[in-house]
């Protein structure tokens, strides 16, 4: 793979906003991880999840109650992957690190791997954002065509039809095919995927399998082949489409900006982090409910820049960004509600699906 470089030798902007930040915590007193009221949210969060699984397998129910209750549990499902599972990972949810490390594996619950998670997103996607090439999150598909620099194929131009189709069953073809994709190549995109301890083996196999169980065998033993893949269905269209659509949005938008790598390094002129205030954008900051159930990642531009500042202190630190971004003339790209980043992304998909000019 090539190098990609930034120009971080005088790193101007972001010391001054880190100084700003730091300054705001020192006169708080507060604690950069996650607090009580994130801490009630996960156990109010978990404890649904298990209430509407229950719910799931309980036969007796009509089964619109259960594909109901499935629906809503990967509604919960994603919601816990937003607050606890997403902090937790980045080491933001405690000051204890084993506490992140045990609820980071809540994403191997939901039936993702941690240890991968934690590469393909921290490491690439958090250095190399929009980077063609080498962001795994906007990776070459020959069903989506997500910044210009890819190739466009005839069946692009209804992209923006079918592509919420293709976000209704992400989640299980990243869960059942990509996670093993990538533990088998050892690679996401071209980037050599981690050495894995054999703990960290176990991990994998022991999680996926119990995932198997608990998803798919358990509802087909306890209500039959047709009503258990009906309702483990069902789950993963509220959950892939839950977790795309608010992924999606806080970058692949008309107002972010995108690179490429090819064979060659390559070197970026901006420091690390212009490029990530360039490359992200915010939606429906203000909006506590979406704040509340999107575990703050309607402020990706301050979780980019702060990956390892809990998400609950996004709202106050948003405003040092902004002012920081003003001082230095960088955009703060922002859309003031979730319709209006759903249509600019819907928009920036259609307007790539269409065949380019030779």
């Amino acid at each position: 793979m090539a190098k990609v470089s930034f120009n971080n030798k005088n790193q101007v902007f972001f010391t001054s906003l880190k100084s700003a930040v730091d300054k705001y915590f020192e006169s708080t007193g507060k604690k950069k991880t996650g607090n009580i009221h994130l801490y009630t949210k996960s156990a109010i969060l978990i404890t649904a999840a298990f209430c509407f699984y229950a719910i799931m397998l309980a036969a007796p129910l009509p089964l619109l109650v259960r594909v109901l209750s499935s629906l809503l549990l990967g509604f919960v499902l994603a919601c816990i992957g937003f607050n606890v599972m997403h902090d937790a990972n980045h080491g933001s949810y405690s000051s204890r690190k084993w506490v992140n490390k045990m609820f980071g594996l809540t994403l191997n619950a939901l039936g993702g791997n941690s240890f991968i998670w934690k590469q393909k997103h921290n490491i690439i996607h958090h250095t190399y954002t929009n980077i063609d090439g080498i962001d795994d999150d906007i990776a070459k598909s020959p069903f989506i065509r997500m910044c210009s620099t890819q190739r466009w194929v005839p069946v692009h131009r209804i992209q923006h039809i079918y592509t919420p189709v293709l976000y209704a069953f992400s989640s299980m073809i990243w869960i059942l095919f990509q996670d093993f994709e990538k533990y088998f190549r050892k690679k996401i995109v071209d980037t050599p995927l981690s050495r894995m301890s054999r703990n960290d083996h176990m991990i994998f196999w022991t999680s996926k399998i119990l995932y198997i169980v608990f998803y798919i065998v358990a509802p087909i033993v306890l209500t039959g082949w047709l009503p258990g893949l009906i309702c483990f269905v069902a789950m993963h269209i509220s959950l892939g489409l839950t977790l795309s659509i608010i992924f999606q949005l806080a970058h692949v938008v008309e107002e972010t900006e995108f690179d490429v790598i090819g064979i060659d390094a390559k070197n970026i002129d901006n420091e690390w982090a212009i490029h990530q205030v360039r490359t992200t954008s915010n939606f429906s900051a203000g909006n506590k409910f979406i704040s509340w159930y999107a575990g703050g990642l309607n402020y990706q531009i301050e979780h980019h820049l702060f990956p390892r500042i809990s998400h609950v202190h996004y709202p106050a630190i948003s405003k040092l960004v902004r002012s920081e971004c003003a001082a230095f003339n960088l955009p703060y790209n922002h859309l003031p509600t979730l319709g209006a980043a759903v249509n600019s992304h819907f928009r920036f998909i259609r307007m790539l699906g269409r065949k380019p000019a030779l």
